[in-house]
């Protein structure tokens, strides 16, 4: 499993890291105010993009898996034939909907909104995605994890650098900070070709391969059309309502912040709360998003084949993997949310606002590991046939994101919407574990996967505070003090990792040259 984590783990990155690079100057090119334009419609197409793509490639992965565990051929291609057409209706479906209501849209985010240009901007990417993920999810389900990654980077790459430029010549040609949001979208789609003709060439040429299975491949039974499309959408519509969670958190902090606030820089405040915080506090999902896609497959195939302690094992790695990534990124970002902050988008906003953004990225971080749980309780419960389950904690969290908001802002300003973001996140959490503990063949002994970690990072914090002190006493420069602080926390974990055991032999032969790896961690006295 690793091996595919570890792909699409450096295009996750890859494409946050470039996701937060387009932001650096579009802030400068746009402002708070234009940013908050930005913001409002990428964060409705968020939600929309969630309920377009987000549970067929998983139904497609999962479909997809097990047919080829049975070495079913003829019923692979089939299944991949209904995703595609399924896609493009929603696509087409979803497009429509964001291009022509984008008015209405607007007018329920506030009444006096003029971002319609970039709900309408941002429409047709819908349809372009839905293409792009029907085959990623054909290629998940023969677990095969590089064409996904290599499109996700060329999506982040076209976007970035077209973003970029669209904004910048809108700005620089003296159109209106509307208008100049829009163009900046209309960059971003136009990237998204990128990724997507290099997945519809890949599908074109690449034979799957039914050799290593160690069974007899059949190219003559399959289920009918009908009977897959009816699976797909039965595995594909409790996956999509359970992975709402985050695009709508977001999306209530669009609908609810402006009208909540009722003043004159609302949007303004939005705007930094959204580009400064909520940018950064999703940047470490983009480790966690890997695990639980290449989780579902991996898993499915397991449950489905009866091995038990194959099932048992892929679980508490994906829990551990999960902890040790999301953990640190989770108190780090917290301890060092002004100064990171300020390295990034120090040059495009004043210190006042990176002051009073500051507080509102440290409650965010908290969410984070909760995120992240989030994300791979989800993944094991699809992946036992549970989809429906994590409909309701998404739900009953959903319900407290909503109430909070409003009661929190209204009483002590935006600092509520992150506050309220972690309270439906624990939520969440908190009912999917129940869930899990129920449902699958987890036992009381996965809660061990958290504490090497924990232990580890905690040991940390002295460390990454000290040396920030030390390094920006010592350096004329906050950014390069705030790296070298961030890189010593990593140094500091990574040992402390080894030090509690946190990980084990056969989690380092999973992972690409495992067998070099080992023995180089032996001869370094790091592993036995």
């Amino acid at each position: 499993m690793l091996t595919g984590v570890l792909l699409l783990t450096l295009a996750g990155v890859a494409e946050k890291i470039l996701g937060v690079i387009l932001k650096i100057p579009l802030a400068g090119y746009l402002g708070s105010e234009g940013m908050g334009y930005f913001n409002s419609a990428y964060n409705i197409f968020t939600t929309f993009y969630t309920v377009a793509v987000t549970g067929l490639p998983v139904a497609t992965s999962i479909m997809v898996s097990k047919s080829r565990a049975r070495g079913r051929k003829l019923e692979v291609n089939r299944i991949f034939r209904v995703s595609i057409s399924l896609f493009l209706t929603v696509g087409i479906i979803g497009s429509a909907i964001m291009y022509f209501g984008a008015g209405f849209i607007a007018n329920l985010i506030d009444e006096n909104n003029n971002s319609p240009y970039c709900i309408q901007a941002i429409a047709p990417i819908l349809l372009l995605i839905c293409v792009s993920s029907s085959i990623r999810g054909f290629f998940q389900g023969h677990q095969n994890m590089m064409p996904s990654a290599v499109s996700e980077f060329l999506d982040a790459f076209g976007k970035c650098a077209l973003g970029i430029c669209f904004g910048g010549y809108a700005v620089t040609h003296g159109y209106s900070v509307e208008v100049s949001a829009a163009a900046a979208i209309a960059g971003i789609v136009i990237g998204h070709l990128f990724g997507m003709g290099f997945l519809i060439i890949t599908k074109c040429v690449a034979k799957p391969d039914y050799s290593c299975l160690g069974t007899e491949v059949d190219e003559i039974n399959s289920e009918s059309s009908r009977s897959i499309c009816k699976k797909m959408l039965l595995i594909a519509l409790p996956v999509t309502l359970g992975s709402l969670a985050l695009g709508l958190t977001s999306t209530i902090d669009t609908f609810t912040i402006m009208r909540v606030l009722k003043s004159d820089n609302a949007m303004g405040l939005y705007g930094d709360y959204t580009t400064l915080a909520v940018t950064l506090y999703r940047l470490p999902h983009a480790l966690i998003v890997p695990i639980s896609t290449s989780l579902t497959p991996m898993l499915s195939a397991a449950i489905s084949s009866g091995n038990a302690e194959r099932t048992k094992s892929t679980l508490f790695s994906a829990f551990k993997m999960t902890a040790i990534l999301s953990i640190p990124c989770s108190i780090g970002m917290g301890v060092l949310a002004r100064p990171i902050i300020s390295m990034l988008f120090g040059g495009s906003y004043p210190k006042e606002i990176i002051q009073n953004t500051a507080p509102l990225l440290s409650v965010l971080s908290f969410g984070t590991f909760l995120m992240a749980m989030l994300t791979i309780t989800s993944a094991v419960l699809q992946s036992y046939g549970k989809q429906h389950l994590p409909v309701i904690s998404m739900t009953c969290g959903t319900v407290v994101k909503l109430i909070l908001n409003i009661v929190l802002i209204s009483n002590f300003g935006i600092i509520g919407a992150p506050i309220a973001t972690a309270a439906s996140y624990f939520v969440m959490v908190a009912i999917n574990f129940v869930f899990v503990i129920t449902y699958s063949d987890i036992d009381a002994k996965i809660f061990k996967a958290f504490l090497p970690p924990l232990i580890a990072m905690l040991c940390c914090v002295p460390v990454t505070v000290g040396s920030f002190m030390l390094y920006a006493e010592l350096l004329p420069r906050e950014a390069v003090a705030t790296l070298l602080s961030v890189l010593t926390t990593a140094l500091v974990y990574a040992f402390a990792l080894f030090a509690t055991r946190a990980f084990s032999r056969e989690d380092i032969m999973m992972l690409p040259k495992g067998k070099k790896i080992y023995a180089m961690l032996v001869k370094m006295k790091l592993m036995r």
